[in-house]
Protein backbone atom coordinates (compact mmCIF):
# COMPACT_ATOMS: atom_id res chain seq x y z
CA UNK A 1 0.00 0.00 0.00
CA UNK A 2 1.09 3.72 -0.68
CA UNK A 3 -0.66 7.20 0.46
CA UNK A 4 -0.11 10.35 -1.01
CA UNK A 5 -1.66 13.60 -1.67
CA UNK A 6 -2.70 13.45 -4.99
CA UNK A 7 -3.40 17.00 -6.29
CA UNK A 8 -2.17 19.38 -3.16
CA UNK A 9 -5.46 19.29 -1.75
CA UNK A 10 -5.01 17.35 1.60
CA UNK A 11 -7.53 14.73 0.10
CA UNK A 12 -5.28 11.80 0.42
CA UNK A 13 -5.81 8.59 -2.30
CA UNK A 14 -4.33 4.91 -1.28
CA UNK A 15 -3.20 2.51 -3.94
CA UNK A 16 -3.74 -1.11 -3.05
CA UNK A 17 -1.59 -3.28 -4.99
CA UNK A 18 -2.54 -6.95 -6.02
CA UNK A 19 0.08 -9.16 -5.50
CA UNK A 20 -1.35 -12.51 -6.76
CA UNK A 21 -4.28 -14.23 -7.52
CA UNK A 22 -4.89 -17.54 -5.24
CA UNK A 23 -3.75 -20.60 -6.98
CA UNK A 24 -3.45 -18.67 -10.37
CA UNK A 25 -0.01 -17.26 -10.43
CA UNK A 26 1.40 -15.53 -12.56
CA UNK A 27 -1.73 -14.35 -13.66
CA UNK A 28 -1.75 -10.67 -13.14
CA UNK A 29 -3.54 -9.30 -10.52
CA UNK A 30 -5.35 -6.16 -10.07
CA UNK A 31 -4.79 -3.33 -8.27
CA UNK A 32 -7.17 -0.31 -6.97
CA UNK A 33 -6.96 3.15 -6.25
CA UNK A 34 -9.15 4.52 -3.77
CA UNK A 35 -9.91 8.32 -2.35
CA UNK A 36 -10.87 9.92 0.53
CA UNK A 37 -13.91 12.29 0.08
CA UNK A 38 -16.90 12.62 2.54
CA UNK A 39 -15.38 11.05 5.64
CA UNK A 40 -14.49 7.50 4.15
CA UNK A 41 -12.87 5.78 1.28
CA UNK A 42 -14.28 5.27 -2.24
CA UNK A 43 -12.92 3.84 -4.87
CA UNK A 44 -11.76 5.78 -7.92
CA UNK A 45 -12.90 4.10 -10.95
CA UNK A 46 -11.27 5.83 -13.41
CA UNK A 47 -7.63 5.53 -12.64
CA UNK A 48 -8.32 1.99 -10.98
CA UNK A 49 -9.56 1.02 -14.67
CA UNK A 50 -5.73 1.58 -15.58
CA UNK A 51 -4.69 -0.99 -12.97
CA UNK A 52 -6.72 -3.63 -14.15
CA UNK A 53 -4.44 -6.83 -14.42
CA UNK A 54 -1.48 -4.80 -13.85
CA UNK A 55 0.66 -7.38 -12.66
CA UNK A 56 1.86 -8.99 -9.66
CA UNK A 57 2.67 -5.99 -7.24
CA UNK A 58 5.09 -6.28 -4.88
CA UNK A 59 6.15 -3.29 -3.63
CA UNK A 60 5.16 0.41 -4.73
CA UNK A 61 5.20 4.55 -3.61
CA UNK A 62 3.87 7.51 -5.10
CA UNK A 63 6.67 9.77 -6.30
CA UNK A 64 7.58 13.08 -8.00
CA UNK A 65 9.60 12.03 -10.41
CA UNK A 66 8.84 15.06 -12.75
CA UNK A 67 9.20 17.49 -10.11
CA UNK A 68 5.76 19.37 -11.11
CA UNK A 69 4.45 18.89 -7.42
CA UNK A 70 2.58 16.04 -8.83
CA UNK A 71 2.86 12.19 -7.45
CA UNK A 72 3.46 9.77 -9.52
CA UNK A 73 2.79 5.95 -9.21
CA UNK A 74 5.71 3.84 -9.08
CA UNK A 75 5.15 -0.27 -8.87
CA UNK A 76 7.62 -2.91 -8.58
CA UNK A 77 6.11 -5.67 -10.45
CA UNK A 78 7.21 -9.73 -10.62
CA UNK A 79 7.53 -11.10 -13.91
CA UNK A 80 7.76 -7.58 -15.53
CA UNK A 81 8.64 -4.32 -14.96
CA UNK A 82 9.04 -1.23 -12.66
CA UNK A 83 6.36 0.65 -14.21
CA UNK A 84 5.26 3.99 -13.75
CA UNK A 85 2.05 6.05 -14.02
CA UNK A 86 2.48 10.03 -14.29
CA UNK A 87 -0.10 12.15 -12.60
CA UNK A 88 -1.52 15.01 -14.27
CA UNK A 89 -3.65 16.47 -11.32
CA UNK A 90 -5.20 13.35 -9.98
CA UNK A 91 -5.26 11.73 -13.76
CA UNK A 92 -2.90 8.62 -14.36
CA UNK A 93 -1.22 7.91 -17.87
CA UNK A 94 0.94 4.65 -17.91
CA UNK A 95 4.59 6.35 -19.08
CA UNK A 96 6.93 3.00 -18.45
CA UNK A 97 7.72 2.32 -21.78
CA UNK A 98 8.35 6.01 -22.89
CA UNK A 99 10.73 6.40 -19.76
CA UNK A 100 12.74 3.55 -20.85
CA UNK A 101 11.66 0.78 -18.19
CA UNK A 102 9.51 -1.34 -20.41
CA UNK A 103 12.52 -3.53 -21.09
CA UNK A 104 13.45 -4.57 -17.80
CA UNK A 105 11.50 -7.41 -17.03
CA UNK A 106 12.32 -9.11 -13.83
CA UNK A 107 11.47 -10.67 -10.29
CA UNK A 108 11.53 -7.10 -8.73
CA UNK A 109 10.51 -7.05 -4.88
CA UNK A 110 11.06 -3.58 -3.51
CA UNK A 111 10.97 0.07 -4.73
CA UNK A 112 12.06 3.68 -3.51
CA UNK A 113 13.45 7.00 -5.17
CA UNK A 114 16.19 8.87 -3.95
CA UNK A 115 18.47 11.29 -5.19
CA UNK A 116 21.88 9.89 -5.55
CA UNK A 117 23.36 11.83 -7.73
CA UNK A 118 22.68 15.05 -6.29
CA UNK A 119 20.93 16.61 -9.36
CA UNK A 120 17.82 16.91 -7.42
CA UNK A 121 15.86 14.58 -9.85
CA UNK A 122 14.63 11.44 -7.82
CA UNK A 123 15.86 8.52 -9.24
CA UNK A 124 14.12 4.88 -8.72
CA UNK A 125 16.19 1.98 -6.76
CA UNK A 126 14.61 -1.08 -6.76
CA UNK A 127 15.19 -4.63 -5.33
CA UNK A 128 15.75 -7.46 -7.06
CA UNK A 129 16.74 -11.81 -7.10
CA UNK A 130 20.74 -10.96 -8.05
CA UNK A 131 23.01 -13.35 -9.82
CA UNK A 132 23.56 -16.02 -7.03
CA UNK A 133 20.83 -17.95 -7.89
CA UNK A 134 20.19 -21.52 -9.67
CA UNK A 135 19.24 -19.26 -13.17
CA UNK A 136 22.29 -17.12 -13.52
CA UNK A 137 24.00 -19.91 -15.52
CA UNK A 138 21.22 -19.28 -18.52
CA UNK A 139 20.52 -15.84 -18.34
CA UNK A 140 21.84 -15.09 -21.85
CA UNK A 141 18.36 -15.93 -22.77
CA UNK A 142 15.15 -14.51 -20.46
CA UNK A 143 13.52 -17.06 -18.50
CA UNK A 144 10.21 -17.77 -19.07
CA UNK A 145 7.11 -19.33 -17.65
CA UNK A 146 4.38 -20.82 -19.41
CA UNK A 147 0.79 -20.94 -17.57
CA UNK A 148 -2.76 -22.35 -18.29
CA UNK A 149 -5.28 -24.83 -17.63
CA UNK A 150 -3.06 -27.49 -19.20
CA UNK A 151 -4.93 -29.81 -17.06
CA UNK A 152 -8.48 -28.90 -18.06
CA UNK A 153 -9.70 -28.86 -14.70
CA UNK A 154 -10.07 -24.82 -14.11
CA UNK A 155 -7.24 -24.27 -12.20
CA UNK A 156 -4.05 -22.62 -13.49
CA UNK A 157 -0.83 -25.17 -13.68
CA UNK A 158 2.77 -23.91 -14.45
CA UNK A 159 6.08 -24.89 -16.61
CA UNK A 160 8.92 -23.07 -15.30
CA UNK A 161 11.48 -22.86 -18.48
CA UNK A 162 14.89 -21.58 -20.25
CA UNK A 163 16.67 -21.42 -23.55
CA UNK A 164 18.91 -24.19 -23.62
CA UNK A 165 21.74 -23.43 -26.31
CA UNK A 166 22.83 -26.43 -26.99
CA UNK A 167 19.60 -28.41 -27.51
CA UNK A 168 18.41 -25.38 -29.78
CA UNK A 169 15.35 -25.18 -27.74
CA UNK A 170 13.14 -23.68 -24.85
CA UNK A 171 13.28 -26.75 -21.98
CA UNK A 172 11.51 -27.15 -18.72
CA UNK A 173 13.30 -26.28 -15.07
CA UNK A 174 10.74 -29.23 -13.93
CA UNK A 175 12.52 -32.98 -14.13
CA UNK A 176 10.02 -35.82 -15.24
CA UNK A 177 9.02 -36.83 -11.59
CA UNK A 178 7.98 -32.96 -10.77
CA UNK A 179 6.60 -32.17 -13.86
CA UNK A 180 4.38 -35.46 -13.84
CA UNK A 181 3.28 -34.53 -10.16
CA UNK A 182 1.57 -31.58 -11.32
CA UNK A 183 0.82 -32.46 -14.56
CA UNK A 184 -0.63 -36.14 -14.96
CA UNK A 185 -0.76 -36.20 -18.45
CA UNK A 186 2.60 -36.14 -19.13
CA UNK A 187 3.28 -39.41 -17.71
CA UNK A 188 1.19 -40.26 -21.13
CA UNK A 189 3.49 -38.63 -23.44
CA UNK A 190 6.58 -39.90 -21.53
CA UNK A 191 7.33 -43.25 -21.00
CA UNK A 192 11.06 -42.49 -19.67
CA UNK A 193 13.23 -39.71 -18.30
CA UNK A 194 15.72 -39.94 -21.85
CA UNK A 195 12.60 -39.05 -23.91
CA UNK A 196 10.89 -36.70 -21.65
CA UNK A 197 15.17 -34.85 -20.82
CA UNK A 198 15.22 -34.58 -25.16
CA UNK A 199 11.97 -32.24 -25.47
CA UNK A 200 11.40 -28.82 -24.96
CA UNK A 201 8.19 -26.85 -23.65
CA UNK A 202 6.52 -26.92 -26.93
CA UNK A 203 7.01 -30.67 -27.21
CA UNK A 204 5.82 -31.90 -24.00
CA UNK A 205 2.71 -29.35 -23.76
CA UNK A 206 1.74 -30.54 -27.40
CA UNK A 207 -1.64 -29.26 -28.61
CA UNK A 208 -1.78 -27.35 -24.87
CA UNK A 209 0.77 -25.00 -26.03
CA UNK A 210 -1.90 -23.34 -28.09
CA UNK A 211 -3.95 -21.82 -24.62
CA UNK A 212 -0.31 -21.35 -22.90
CA UNK A 213 0.53 -17.68 -21.87
CA UNK A 214 4.20 -17.00 -21.57
CA UNK A 215 5.75 -14.19 -18.80
CA UNK A 216 9.21 -13.80 -18.87
CA UNK A 217 11.94 -12.16 -17.15
CA UNK A 218 15.54 -11.12 -18.23
CA UNK A 219 17.07 -8.43 -15.83
CA UNK A 220 17.57 -9.85 -12.27
CA UNK A 221 19.71 -6.91 -10.88
CA UNK A 222 19.58 -4.66 -8.22
CA UNK A 223 19.21 -1.71 -9.74
CA UNK A 224 19.57 2.17 -9.59
CA UNK A 225 17.15 3.83 -12.25
CA UNK A 226 18.70 7.43 -13.10
CA UNK A 227 16.63 10.14 -13.61
CA UNK A 228 17.28 12.00 -16.91
CA UNK A 229 14.29 13.98 -16.94
CA UNK A 230 12.44 12.02 -20.12
CA UNK A 231 14.02 8.36 -19.51
CA UNK A 232 15.80 6.39 -17.32
CA UNK A 233 18.99 4.45 -17.28
CA UNK A 234 19.71 1.38 -15.45
CA UNK A 235 22.70 1.14 -13.41
CA UNK A 236 23.34 -2.62 -11.60
CA UNK A 237 24.32 -1.68 -7.67
CA UNK A 238 27.66 -3.53 -7.19
CA UNK A 239 28.55 -7.23 -6.76
CA UNK A 240 27.90 -7.22 -3.51
CA UNK A 241 24.25 -6.45 -3.99
CA UNK A 242 23.98 -9.07 -6.22
CA UNK A 243 24.69 -12.36 -3.74
CA UNK A 244 21.51 -12.72 -2.66
CA UNK A 245 17.89 -11.99 -3.30
CA UNK A 246 17.21 -8.09 -1.85
CA UNK A 247 13.40 -7.06 -0.83
CA UNK A 248 13.86 -3.90 1.27
CA UNK A 249 15.71 -0.80 0.40
CA UNK A 250 15.87 1.80 2.51
CA UNK A 251 17.19 5.60 1.36
CA UNK A 252 19.05 7.63 3.79
CA UNK A 253 22.50 9.32 4.44
CA UNK A 254 23.27 6.88 7.42
CA UNK A 255 27.13 8.48 7.54
CA UNK A 256 26.23 12.05 7.45
CA UNK A 257 28.50 12.81 4.43
CA UNK A 258 25.57 14.58 2.61
CA UNK A 259 25.56 11.93 -0.08
CA UNK A 260 22.51 9.10 0.15
CA UNK A 261 23.20 5.65 1.13
CA UNK A 262 20.95 2.72 0.56
CA UNK A 263 20.37 -0.09 2.43
CA UNK A 264 19.22 -3.74 1.69
CA UNK A 265 17.00 -6.60 3.64
CA UNK A 266 17.89 -10.18 1.75
CA UNK A 267 17.96 -13.39 1.64
CA UNK A 268 15.01 -15.98 0.70
CA UNK A 269 15.09 -19.43 2.83
CA UNK A 270 11.98 -21.23 0.76
CA UNK A 271 13.68 -23.33 -2.18
CA UNK A 272 12.64 -26.32 -3.25
CA UNK A 273 13.73 -29.63 -2.20
CA UNK A 274 16.91 -29.54 -4.80
CA UNK A 275 17.62 -25.98 -4.32
CA UNK A 276 19.78 -24.61 -1.73
CA UNK A 277 19.01 -21.71 0.48
CA UNK A 278 19.65 -18.30 -0.97
CA UNK A 279 21.54 -16.88 2.05
CA UNK A 280 24.38 -14.81 1.08
CA UNK A 281 23.39 -11.94 2.79
CA UNK A 282 23.52 -10.52 6.24
CA UNK A 283 21.80 -7.10 5.24
CA UNK A 284 23.84 -4.50 3.02
CA UNK A 285 24.57 -0.94 3.58
CA UNK A 286 25.64 0.23 0.53
CA UNK A 287 27.29 3.85 0.59
CA UNK A 288 26.95 6.82 -1.72
CA UNK A 289 29.61 8.89 -3.27
CA UNK A 290 26.74 11.12 -4.80
CA UNK A 291 27.56 10.52 -8.32
CA UNK A 292 25.73 7.26 -7.98
CA UNK A 293 28.37 5.09 -7.41
CA UNK A 294 28.08 3.11 -4.47
CA UNK A 295 30.22 1.04 -2.16
CA UNK A 296 29.48 -2.05 -0.12
CA UNK A 297 30.09 -1.32 3.63
CA UNK A 298 31.51 -4.20 5.42
CA UNK A 299 29.90 -5.96 8.75
CA UNK A 300 32.66 -5.19 10.89
CA UNK A 301 31.91 -1.67 10.00
CA UNK A 302 28.24 -1.21 9.64
CA UNK A 303 27.61 -3.57 12.32
CA UNK A 304 24.87 -4.83 10.45
CA UNK A 305 24.47 -8.92 10.66
CA UNK A 306 21.36 -10.86 10.28
CA UNK A 307 21.93 -14.33 9.12
CA UNK A 308 17.98 -15.01 8.47
CA UNK A 309 15.39 -13.82 5.93
CA UNK A 310 15.34 -10.74 5.90
CA UNK A 311 11.90 -8.84 4.76
CA UNK A 312 10.48 -4.99 5.63
CA UNK A 313 12.96 -2.42 6.47
CA UNK A 314 12.63 1.47 7.31
CA UNK A 315 15.11 3.79 8.74
CA UNK A 316 13.52 6.59 11.68
CA UNK A 317 16.00 8.38 14.36
CA UNK A 318 13.98 7.23 17.14
CA UNK A 319 16.47 8.23 19.51
CA UNK A 320 16.42 12.03 18.23
CA UNK A 321 20.49 12.37 18.06
CA UNK A 322 20.37 13.19 14.47
CA UNK A 323 21.66 10.21 13.03
CA UNK A 324 19.30 7.93 11.12
CA UNK A 325 18.64 4.51 12.63
CA UNK A 326 17.28 1.05 11.07
CA UNK A 327 14.97 -0.96 11.78
CA UNK A 328 14.42 -4.61 9.96
CA UNK A 329 11.85 -7.49 10.43
CA UNK A 330 12.81 -10.95 9.45
CA UNK A 331 10.48 -13.90 8.35
CA UNK A 332 10.52 -16.25 11.41
CA UNK A 333 12.55 -14.17 13.84
CA UNK A 334 13.15 -11.73 15.56
CA UNK A 335 12.93 -7.95 14.26
CA UNK A 336 16.69 -6.29 14.83
CA UNK A 337 16.87 -2.97 16.01
CA UNK A 338 20.53 -1.22 15.12
CA UNK A 339 20.63 2.23 16.76
CA UNK A 340 23.49 4.44 14.37
CA UNK A 341 26.33 5.44 16.98
CA UNK A 342 28.97 6.54 14.72
CA UNK A 343 27.50 9.10 11.60
CA UNK A 344 28.40 12.96 11.61
CA UNK A 345 24.67 14.24 13.41
CA UNK A 346 22.62 15.51 10.75
CA UNK A 347 19.76 18.01 10.35
CA UNK A 348 16.46 17.15 11.87
CA UNK A 349 13.37 18.21 9.83
CA UNK A 350 10.08 18.16 10.77
CA UNK A 351 7.07 19.23 8.40
CA UNK A 352 4.04 20.54 9.70
CA UNK A 353 1.84 20.61 6.28
CA UNK A 354 -1.93 21.67 6.15
CA UNK A 355 -4.63 20.04 7.98
CA UNK A 356 -4.95 16.89 5.91
CA UNK A 357 -1.50 16.13 5.35
CA UNK A 358 0.23 17.17 8.70
CA UNK A 359 3.28 15.64 8.45
CA UNK A 360 3.92 17.19 4.86
CA UNK A 361 3.76 13.24 3.20
CA UNK A 362 4.87 13.83 -0.67
CA UNK A 363 6.82 17.25 0.21
CA UNK A 364 10.47 17.05 -1.51
CA UNK A 365 13.48 18.76 1.03
CA UNK A 366 16.88 20.17 -0.21
CA UNK A 367 19.47 21.74 2.43
CA UNK A 368 21.88 24.35 0.73
CA UNK A 369 24.68 26.32 1.69
CA UNK A 370 26.25 28.57 -0.29
CA UNK A 371 25.04 28.49 -3.05
CA UNK A 372 25.40 24.69 -3.43
CA UNK A 373 22.06 22.59 -2.49
CA UNK A 374 22.28 19.12 -1.26
CA UNK A 375 20.46 15.58 -2.58
CA UNK A 376 16.95 15.79 -2.73
CA UNK A 377 14.86 13.86 -0.11
CA UNK A 378 11.08 13.53 -0.53
CA UNK A 379 8.80 12.29 2.35
CA UNK A 380 6.86 9.02 1.89
CA UNK A 381 3.99 7.16 2.79
CA UNK A 382 4.70 3.45 2.35
CA UNK A 383 7.69 1.94 -0.22
CA UNK A 384 10.47 -0.04 0.31
CA UNK A 385 9.42 -3.41 0.48
CA UNK A 386 5.73 -3.32 2.97
CA UNK A 387 7.08 -0.81 4.82
CA UNK A 388 7.33 2.87 5.99
CA UNK A 389 10.13 5.22 6.71
CA UNK A 390 9.85 8.18 9.26
CA UNK A 391 8.43 11.37 8.33
CA UNK A 392 11.05 13.16 10.31
CA UNK A 393 13.91 13.47 8.06
CA UNK A 394 17.53 13.75 8.58
CA UNK A 395 20.00 15.63 6.52
CA UNK A 396 23.27 17.06 6.41
CA UNK A 397 26.16 18.48 4.03
CA UNK A 398 29.58 18.21 3.81
CA UNK A 399 29.11 22.39 5.01
CA UNK A 400 27.12 23.62 8.16
CA UNK A 401 23.71 24.43 5.73
CA UNK A 402 22.13 27.66 6.10
CA UNK A 403 18.72 27.11 4.03
CA UNK A 404 15.98 24.88 3.27
CA UNK A 405 15.10 24.37 0.24
CA UNK A 406 10.91 22.28 0.15
CA UNK A 407 8.23 21.76 -2.90
CA UNK A 408 5.07 20.86 -1.31
CA UNK A 409 2.65 18.74 -2.73
CA UNK A 410 0.94 20.77 -5.87
CA UNK A 411 4.02 22.71 -6.60
CA UNK A 412 4.37 25.22 -4.22
CA UNK A 413 7.82 26.15 -3.64
CA UNK A 414 9.80 27.94 -0.57
CA UNK A 415 13.29 28.71 0.90
CA UNK A 416 13.96 29.70 4.35
CA UNK A 417 16.76 30.37 6.21
CA UNK A 418 18.35 28.00 9.12
CA UNK A 419 18.75 29.32 12.34
CA UNK A 420 22.34 28.89 13.09
CA UNK A 421 23.17 26.27 15.75
CA UNK A 422 19.69 24.49 14.78
CA UNK A 423 19.77 20.68 15.16
CA UNK A 424 16.22 20.29 14.97
CA UNK A 425 13.86 22.21 13.26
CA UNK A 426 9.97 22.45 11.80
CA UNK A 427 8.93 23.61 8.59
CA UNK A 428 5.35 25.18 7.67
CA UNK A 429 3.91 25.61 4.66
CA UNK A 430 4.42 29.16 4.88
CA UNK A 431 8.26 28.94 5.53
CA UNK A 432 7.52 29.98 9.25
CA UNK A 433 10.87 28.06 11.23
CA UNK A 434 10.47 26.90 14.46
CA UNK A 435 13.52 25.22 16.31
CA UNK A 436 12.96 22.37 18.29
CA UNK A 437 16.45 21.10 19.37
CA UNK A 438 19.86 23.78 19.19
CA UNK A 439 23.65 22.96 19.93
Amino acid sequence: MALADLDGTGNWALFIGGRTLPGRYPEPASSQLYRYRAGRWQLDEQNSRQLRQVGMVSGALFSDLNGDGYPDLVMACEWGPIRVFVNNRAEFREATEELGLASYLGWWNGVTTADVDGDGRLDIVASNWGHNIKYEAYREQPQRIYYGDFAGDGTVQIVEAYFDGAMGKIVPWQTLDRMGASLPIVWQRFGSFREYGAAGVAEILGERMKIAKEARANWFDSTVFLNRNNHFEAKPLPREAQLSPAFAVCVADMDGDGNEDLFLSQNFFATDARTGRYDGGRGLWLRGDGKADFAAVQANESGVRIYGEQRGAAVCDYDGDGRVDLVVTQNGAQTKLYRNVGARPGLRVRLRGPPGNPTGIGATLRLASAGIMGPAREVHAGSGYWSQDSAVQVLAMREPPTQLWVRWPGGKTLTTAIPKGAREIQVDTEGTVKVWKSE
